[in-house]
C-alpha cells in the first residue's frame, strides 16, 4: 500500500464511493422495478412505516413475531390431516 501513489489512493476511493452510490440510487430502485415480488415488499415497508434497519434489532416487533413463528414451525411442523 505505501508503495502506491496518492493519486492511486484517492482514486480507489472516489470509484468505491461512486460505486456505493450507484448501486444504492440506480441499481436498487432499477431492480425493485423490474421484479414483482420485490415492488410487493417495498410497498409493504412504505406502508408500514418500517425502518428496514431495525430487522437487526431483536426489539422490533415484526421480527420477534416472525422469529417465534419460525421457530414454532421448525419445532412442530405440519404433518398433515390426520
Amino acid at each position: 500500500m505505501e508503495n502506491q501513489s496518492a493519486l492511486t489512493r484517492w482514486s480507489a476511493l472516489v470509484l468505491g464511493l461512486v460505486l456505493a452510490w450507484f448501486v444504492t440510487f440506480v441499481a436498487g430502485p432499477a431492480l425493485t422495478r423490474q421484479s414483482a415480488a420485490i415492488t410487493h415488499l417495498a410497498n409493504v415497508i412504505d406502508e408500514g412505516n418500517i425502518e428496514t434497519g431495525e430487522f437487526y434489532y431483536t426489539d422490533v416487533e415484526a421480527c420477534i413475531v416472525a422469529n417465534l413463528n419460525t421457530r414454532s414451525t421448525i419445532e412442530y411442523p405440519p404433518h398433515g390431516g390426520q
